[in-house]
């Protein structure tokens, strides 16, 4: 990341663990004019920990700059209710930088029980049932099927942060993950044509490359 970043860029960051890791191993790099930006809200009533304001603080604090928050959950119980939030200027704001962020780092999820979004508690048990049968993965909290398509519209429409589309149109769209567990999820991600860049583990990449 430090080899690619310049003064000005626009940065915007996912959450979870694997982007907790990551915002914990950062090396320090000065920036001027840059912002770093959250790309999906991560507000949560659960025990269960998104990092979302860790991991954006530790990246303003890493290059020297400032952090915009998107202080809202990452799932609306209803399309109007996130309609009637959009609107707001501030959070407007927020949105209109993650989609014109020219950096942007995430991971994907899973579908499986273990998943941080479904220990979150946002989605009730025939939500979970549908993503399970329908979806591999998700990449901020957006799920898609094998082929890399939306796998739900209207759990798409009640989720706040970027659009996965937005992604395709990034200068730098860096998927950060790896392991046997994330093997569908990633190669759905790229199908999709969500990721430029991917970074992962030697067996990952060798699995990938052999189907």
């Amino acid at each position: 990341v430090n080899d690619i970043i310049q003064d000005g860029d626009i940065i915007g960051v996912g959450w979870g663990t694997t982007l907790n890791n990551l915002s914990h191993q950062l090396i320090p790099h000065p920036l001027k004019g840059a912002q770093i930006v959250q790309l999906e809200g991560g507000i949560t009533l659960s025990t269960s920990e998104t990092y979302a304001n860790e991991i954006l603080g530790k990246f303003a604090s890493n290059y020297s700059t400032i952090a915009q928050y998107l202080p809202l959950p990452v799932l609306f119980d209803s399309k109007e209710v996130k309609e009637m939030v959009y609107r707001d200027r501030h959070i407007k704001r927020v949105l209109e930088l993650g989609r014109n962020a020219n950096i942007a780092i995430f991971s994907v999820g899973t579908v499986r029980d273990t998943a941080l979004f479904f220990r979150l508690g946002y989605a009730d048990s025939q939500e979970k049932n549908y993503l399970k049968t329908h979806a591999v993965g998700d990449i901020c909290s957006r799920f898609f099927d094998k082929d890399g398509n939306i796998s739900s519209q209207e759990l798409n429409d009640r989720t706040v942060g970027i659009d996965l589309d937005d992604l395709r149109h990034k200068e730098y769209s860096i998927l950060l993950s790896g392991g046997d567990g994330k093997i569908a999820s990633i190669r759905a991600a790229l199908k999709g044509g969500y990721a430029n860049v991917l970074i992962t583990d030697q067996f990952t990449a060798k699995k990938l490359l052999s189907e």
